[in-house]
């Protein structure tokens, strides 16, 4: 049978068939001989093993109890290491324990978010007849995933995983991953999982483990981490740039020797293909005092980014648990603010990151955050926003939202808040507050605001948020004016005018009949008197409206008749008729 090399670094290269040159990385909770170790690149199926270092007293029967759960699979080791004798083990000696003779182990969902698909993969389903499986599904909570199970993750989805042994995968949004390997030693023991990263980005949380036979891996283009017993976070990109960052734990990376250890807090950089970067500290947790409490836009959580030294773009995460497990928004992003769409309302905890040039994540800052923007609040419509209104002459109004039954209006000072509201309105079927309403209030500056109010299936009210105030201003509107009718005795009207103020403008209507329903003048001016000179002899009827300087309009006047021509009248100024009933005029 084979001899393996007794150096460590030189076991693990035979091992994976590494060459000198080559670069593996170890993940470990607890550093340590019981450290485990993986390659770069990821190799064919198959290609895996476990290292059993033989000591007096082992025997393969012994060998595949321990490992395959049976020991009646031993020949399958001895004709995997060429074992002539299977009774004469030299101790000292490296035995190879193929994973593929392991028990197949199972995952579960335990969250997904969006339409993440799984598909199995096709060396896989080369040794399996039934290649329907291939086709890609719709991932379901609860689902059991198998050994060569693919997931694709699409933007703004998520899924998290959980292993048979605890270990907690989080899978990110816009990522590729195969859960390469899942095998355990024995019947029960010790889970040995590999996973493949494609694209994207994963987080794990691997519970710790006394012994150092559980073995667990993510693999990327460039770089392969193994951990015992920690909390990291892989990022790499579809060209193999792959970074990682250590929360809990510690991690060794080497590349030929000598090798690094990150410690928690820090972090590094591969590019695929070329050399190992530094360790170096991650960045701090970023400083969000400023983000809100409470979220009540229906269009998306805006939540801003801080400048921060040494950050090229930000992680942002929104999950419903703190452990982030239930991710249900996320992105990265570089421009203030980080804007999450199509958030339902409920409790969530946020989370940022902060990226560094060599796309190292930092540590994360957490908060609290409350999202409350349904019934949504209706729009405005009148006023118009900073407009004057008379007191008594408009009231509010506002546009219907369907999932609605009442609305509130409240109105406050334009220099107070509403706290303490001067009219609050918390019932009304429409959404118009009336004039008369507004009348109780003293000429001045004010602002209102409105929100929908529904009714839930149980039949409680559920209040959303109110839209952004808008401000108003409430004045005396102008007062009517007595109009002056100018004409000599006998005569019709030749002017009309009244006692008007300086900036006001005048609407002045004219019609043949009462209800001015055909006007045959209609026109506004800026003078305090006006010529009938150009109407035809007759009878009309006159109704005005003034505007002030502010541009508030007064109601219209009553109508007022009056008389146009030259015609004939009696010694009491009446008109006076033919016979035909036509004015006689003076020649």
């Amino acid at each position: 049978m084979p001899i393996r090399p007794q150096s460590r670094f030189a076991t693990h290269a035979s091992l994976y068939g590494l060459g000198s040159g080559a670069l593996w990385v170890t993940f470990a909770g607890l550093m340590g001989t019981n450290a485990v170790n993986a390659q770069i690149t990821p190799q064919p199926r198959g290609g895996d093993f476990i290292a059993h270092r033989v000591v007096a007293g082992d025997t393969l029967e012994m060998l595949a109890a321990r490992y395959l759960g049976d020991r009646t699979h031993w020949t399958a080791l001895q004709r995997h290491n060429r074992v002539d004798n299977p009774f004469q083990l030299r101790p000292g000696s490296v035995l190879e324990i193929p994973t593929r003779l392991l028990r197949a182990a199972t995952a579960s969902v335990e969250f997904v978010q969006g339409d993440v698909r799984s598909s199995r993969s096709l060396s896989h389903l080369a040794d399996n007849a039934n290649t329907d499986s291939a086709t890609s599904q719709a991932v379901q909570k609860g689902q059991l995933l198998q050994e060569g199970d693919s997931l694709k993750v699409p933007a703004n989805a998520f899924v998290s995983v959980r292993l048979a042994d605890g270990s907690l995968v989080r899978v990110q949004s816009e990522s590729d991953v195969e859960l390469r390997q899942m095998r355990r030693k024995g019947r029960a023991g010790s889970l040995q999982s590999v996973i493949d990263l494609r694209e994207g980005g994963v987080e794990a949380s691997v519970p710790k483990q006394a012994n150092g036979e559980r073995r667990f891996e993510v693999r990327t283009l460039a770089a392969s981490t193994s951990v015992r017993g920690t909390q990291f976070l892989v990022l790499t990109d579809a060209a193999g740039q792959t970074a990682a960052a250590v929360d809990e734990g510690s991690v060794a990376v080497q590349a030929g020797q000598p090798s690094a250890l990150l410690k928690p807090g820090q972090g590094l950089a591969v590019s695929a293909g070329g050399p190992l970067g530094k360790p170096a500290a991650m960045l701090g947790a970023p400083d969000i005092a400023a983000w809100p409490a409470l979220a009540e836009d229906a269009n998306w959580v805006s939540l801003p980014l801080p400048a921060m030294p040494g950050a090229v773009r930000y992680q942002v995460q929104l999950a419903k648990d703190k452990d982030f497990t239930q991710i249900v928004r996320g992105g990265m992003f570089t421009q203030s603010p980080a804007r999450l769409i199509g958030v339902e309302d409920g409790n969530y905890i946020a989370a940022i990151r902060a990226i560094d040039a060599n796309g190292i994540p930092g540590a994360r800052s957490l908060q609290a955050l409350r999202v409350k923007a349904h019934p949504v609040p209706p729009h405005y419509e009148s006023p118009e926003p900073d407009a004057t209104i008379g007191l008594g002459q408009r009231g509010l109004q506002c546009t219907k939202v369907t999932e609605a039954s009442a609305y509130r209006i409240q109105v406050a000072s334009a220099a107070g808040n509403f706290s303490q509201p001067l009219l609050d309105a918390s019932d009304l079927k429409d959404c118009i507050l009336p004039a008369d309403a507004l009348a109780k209030l003293p000429v001045g500056e004010y602002q209102w605001r409105v929100a929908s109010i529904r009714t839930l299936s149980n039949g409680q009210l559920d209040a959303g948020p109110f839209a952004a105030p808008q401000k108003m201003k409430l004045a005396q509107a102008p007062k009517s004016l007595d109009l002056q009718l100018d004409g000599g005795a006998g005569e019709g009207s030749r002017s009309i005018r009244w006692a008007g103020e300086e900036g006001q403008r005048y609407h002045i209507v004219v019609a043949s009949e009462p209800g001015f329903a055909t006007p045959v003048v209609d026109t506004w001016i800026t003078q305090p008197q006006w010529s009938t000179q150009d109407l035809p002899a007759g009878a009309y009827y006159l109704q005005m409206q003034v505007e002030d300087r502010n541009g508030l309009r007064s109601n219209f006047s009553a109508a007022r008749q009056f008389q146009t021509g030259n015609w004939v009248t009696s010694a009491e100024g009446q008109t006076l008729t033919s016979g035909d009933g036509s004015h006689l005029t003076r020649q």
